[in-house]
Order: C-alpha cells, then structure tokens, then sequence
C-alpha cells in the first residue's frame, strides 16, 4: 500500500494529519478542476468558494473510496470533485437567476417619480446583461397575461400607475389592481426559480 492509499484509509478514521497530506498531494488536481470551471462560468466570481468545495468533495471521496472496484483514488477523487462542483455551480446560478428576478421585481415596484432618461438607466437593463434581460421577459411574459405584462413593462419603465392607467383607457383601479396580480405571480416565479 503507498503513503496515499494509506492517507486515504486514516482519513476515513478521522486522522487529519492524513487528510493534510492527501490535500497537499491533490491541490494540483483541485486547481485545474477549479479553473476549468471557472472559465466556463466567467460571470460566477466563486473561485474561493469553489477551492472550498473540492476540499471537501476530496474528503468525502477519501471517506467513499472503495479500492476493489477497480478505479484508482485519483480518478475517483477528479470525479467526485467535478461533480460537487458543477453541482454547487448549478446551484449558485439558480440562487443568480433567482436574485435577478427578485431585484427586478423589487425595482420594477419602487414608487418612481420620474421615469427613466434613457434605455441605459431602465431597471432591467441595470440590473442584468441585455441577453439575460431578454430571457427574463421571455420567461416573465410567459407568466403573465398579456395585459398584465403590458402593464408590468411600463411599471418596469418607470411610467406611473396613473400614466399607465390613461395610456391603456383603463381605470387607475384596475392597474393596482393588476399590479398586485403581477407582484404576486412573479414573487411566486421567484419561489420557483430558486428552488430549481
């Protein structure tokens, strides 16, 4: 049995020292997964996070290792680490795409005074990527009636409950009210969102 197979053995003993080395023996392997990851998810600044997480996949592969099927600790351990961590990437994103929507739906219903000067300064396109701007729309547009979302797009605008109920020929009433229609069904596509 070499030194790292027996690291292995007292890591699952709960001898830390052990554990120490087999990390130390494994941060090259732990350094390319991570940068790997990172360059295909620039917008994610996570890297520490993500050192933080293969440490663990790496123990936890010390503590599931079974050496009798025939795949060395090595590969096992590469394994399990790109798995945790494309797991807790998958995750960051959701908690992303989940905050975006929750950001958007507390600017878009802030009281504004004034609307926007220009298309730079309108909430969505603050907050998120043109591209990811024109996904959320898709996917709060599919969520909505169409005048619910004709009245969100103006809210998100800035245009005022009152503008908004002229410029449709509606009652102001009927705008709060469809307002209300809308904050709760996009609260409730953020509750989907995050638990995805």
């Amino acid at each position: 049995m070499d030194i790292l197979q027996e690291d292995v053995m007292r890591t699952r003993y709960g001898d830390n020292e052990a554990f120490k080395r087999l990390l130390d023996a494994y941060t090259p392997m732990i350094s390319s997964v991570v940068t790997e990851i990172c360059r295909s998810c620039p917008t994610l600044d996570i890297k520490d996070d993500l050192k933080q997480e293969a440490a663990i996949a790496l123990y936890f592969s010390a503590l599931s290792y079974k050496e009798d099927k025939g795949v060395s600790f090595g590969l096992y351990a590469k394994i399990c680490t790109k798995n945790r961590l494309t797991s807790y990437v998958q995750k960051s994103l959701a908690r992303s795409v989940s905050q975006i929507v929750s950001d958007c739906i507390d600017d878009c219903f802030e009281d504004k005074t004034e609307p926007a000067a220009n298309a730079e300064e309108q909430p969505l396109n603050l907050i998120i990527s043109k591209e990811s701007c024109d996904m959320l729309k898709k996917r709060i547009k599919a969520e909505l009636t169409d005048y619910e979302y004709t009245v969100f797009m103006y809210h998100a605008d800035g245009v005022r409950p009152s503008d908004i109920s002229k410029k449709l020929g509606k009652s102001s009433k009927s705008v709060y009210n469809t307002l209300q229609r809308v904050r709760q069904k996009l609260r409730k596509l953020v509750l989907q969102t995050g638990e995805q």
